[in-house]
């Protein structure tokens, strides 16, 4: 068995799969009932949960999109990650401030002198959901199963293949044996220790450990190049939480696991993520009772709301911008940079956002790294913005720069902007649409469901289009998405701009390896216009006044694990 036939596999999977949901037993009464449901989760057992009349505590939460996978390996998209981050405990988590803390693991790592190797101790008597002992090698075959994947799912091992001694060349051997599962970057030299191995030093490691990726898997249930036991309800899981209910289109139901390792304080029994693509309905539910939070609304409702206690500013750290296909795939008219310049000054982003009214939620971003994250000595955006704002709004400059492209009344400039139908992104791309028109550029806008949206634009089926990215680690995740090695078919193919970031990963200096990143950031957005920035955003949501105890990790989901309504 090679890797070259596992993704053929799993692209075959995964079509059959958009046509058949995420499958599983569904709750009585629902149609096409099968009665099935998740065994060992009763609602009620394993400690803290419940309310105080002895009644199972539930939640339900709206989301905007359709599931696409369940897979923890393999999801690259936040409405996964509502209930994966639910299912799964990894060796770290990460705190409402962003710290990071021992969770499956039993202290901080041991880290060698060279920070090249880290050790680290998993707690004892640690178990499944369905009572199986949690290993260090569950960890190891988590690793090497999920990056036989290969470049499909580059997004989710980006960071494995950097970091990982021989992970590269792991993913690069087409003749690998998937029965063996090994190479030196990770091991387990006993069932309570995982060592790892790196190439370059790596400040924010367990962080990184948080992460899909490096999640625990077990080879009895994740097959190499298969997702559809993540679909079944029951299958096993170490988090708070096991699958109960899931239909892509419809909603994922979780019920408690009490055989996690901190059941006795989990408050919550039961959490239901109800996809409403519909802002406006997600709205009407949440006044009606349906839903005790709703996490996509419209922007616009933000300024008018009659209860601002029930606003739900989630900090996130997250950018909003243009993709602009210059790779292969794309039109000829985007690979030359004055074009694409053209496109960015002629973008007038202050007035976007007012338009969206959205207050605080919404600002507009002048490069690439969001808002929040820590630079050399302030917050990284504020530092780079400090030395200059790109792409700054000059319609005339824009329409000279088309000129000189060959574009005119003429001959005017023609190319396709493609959005989801979810959220903001049709009010964003009508408005884009005008000012790119007032510049003499004609643009046709292409609208498709939200569920297919990223598969498209991984495969290069675009000329432009919205792009949404959350990272909460370290300025160089978000520059990183534009290597060639996080995307399936690169929109941005530079050899030099790889060899700045893998260049970068070696520098030790934090100041100096801020300052590099800012260069990178400069050569991305600046010199080369490859992707043109909006806005960083906190989506606007809408909780009950009085559910409490949810957490957000800034970067991360809402954690609902603790709630409990006051």
């Amino acid at each position: 068995m090679k890797k070259k036939w596992i993704s053929i596999m799993l692209v075959a999977a995964l079509c059959a799969g958009s046509l058949a949901g995420c499958g599983g037993g569904q709750e009585a009464g629902d149609t096409g009932s099968t009665g099935t449901k998740a065994s060992g989760t009763q609602a009620g057992d394993g400690g803290a949960s419940g309310t105080e009349d002895g009644e199972p505590l539930t939640v339900t939460v709206g989301v905007a999109q359709q599931f696409t996978t369940l897979d923890p390996g393999l999801s690259t998209e936040t409405v996964n990650r509502f209930a994966i981050a639910h299912m799964y405990a990894g060796l770290y988590k990460k705190l409402e401030d962003g710290s990071v803390v021992p969770e499956l693991a039993a202290a901080e790592p041991e880290i060698s002198e060279d920070g090249l190797t880290y050790t680290i101790k998993l707690k004892e008597g640690l178990t499944w959901s369905d009572g199986e002992p949690v290993t260090a090698g569950d960890f190891v075959f988590a690793v090497n199963r999920n990056l036989t994947y290969g470049a499909e799912n580059g997004f989710v091992t980006d960071k494995i293949v950097r970091y990982l001694e021989g992970a590269e060349e792991y993913l690069a051997d087409t003749e690998v044996d998937l029965d063996t599962f090994s190479f030196e970057g990770v091991e387990a030299p006993d069932d309570l220790t995982v060592v790892y191995h790196l190439k370059t030093p790596c400040a924010f490691f367990t962080g990184l450990l948080c992460a899909g990726g490096w999640l625990p898997l077990r080879a009895d249930v994740a097959e190499a190049g298969f997702s559809e036991w993540a679909q079944e309800p029951g299958y096993p899981t170490t988090g708070a939480y096991v699958l109960d209910y899931c239909n892509e289109n419809e909603k994922v139901v979780l019920t408690k696991n009490n055989n996690y390792y901190d059941a006795a304080n989990v408050t919550t029994d039961e959490i239901t993520f109800q996809v409403m693509p519909d802002m406006d309905a997600q709205a009407a539910a949440f006044k009606t009772g349906e839903l005790d939070a709703a996490l996509a609304i419209n922007a616009s409702i933000v300024a008018t709301y009659e209860n601002p206690a029930e606003l739900w500013n989630r900090p996130q750290q997250s950018t909003y911008s243009i993709n602009l296909n210059s790779g292969e795939k794309g039109p000829e008219a985007l690979k030359d940079v004055n074009v694409r310049r053209a496109l960015a000054i002629s973008i007038n982003r202050d007035e976007i956002v007012k338009a969206i009214n959205a207050g605080d939620f919404y600002t507009p971003l002048y490069g690439y790294v969001a808002h929040g994250m820590m630079g050399a000595e302030k917050e990284f955006r504020t530092e780079g913005d400090e030395k200059t704002a790109y792409q700054q709004y000059d319609p005339d400059k824009a329409k000279e720069l088309l000129k000189e492209a060959g574009y005119d009344e003429s001959n005017p400039l023609v190319l396709k902007y493609k959005y989801s139908n979810n959220s903001i992104h049709a009010d964003v791309a009508q408005m884009l649409e005008q000012m790119w028109k007032a510049v003499g550029i004609q643009v046709e806008l292409e609208v498709v469901e939200s569920g297919v949206f990223y598969d498209q634009i991984d495969q290069g089926d675009f000329e432009m289009s919205r792009y949404g990215l959350m990272c909460s680690n370290d300025p160089s995740e978000f520059l990183n998405q534009w290597t060639k090695a996080m995307q399936p078919v690169p929109a941005v193919s530079d050899d030099h701009y790889d060899q700045m970031m893998n260049d970068v990963t070696k520098v030790v200096d934090r100041t100096e390896y801020m300052n590099e990143l800012h260069k990178i950031e400069d050569y991305l957005v600046e010199e080369n216009v490859y992707v043109i920035p909006l806005f960083d955003f906190n989506e606007p949501a809408l909780k009950k006044e009085n559910l409490k105890n949810v957490y957000m990790v800034p970067g991360d989901v809402p954690i609902y694990s603790y709630a409990q309504f006051e």
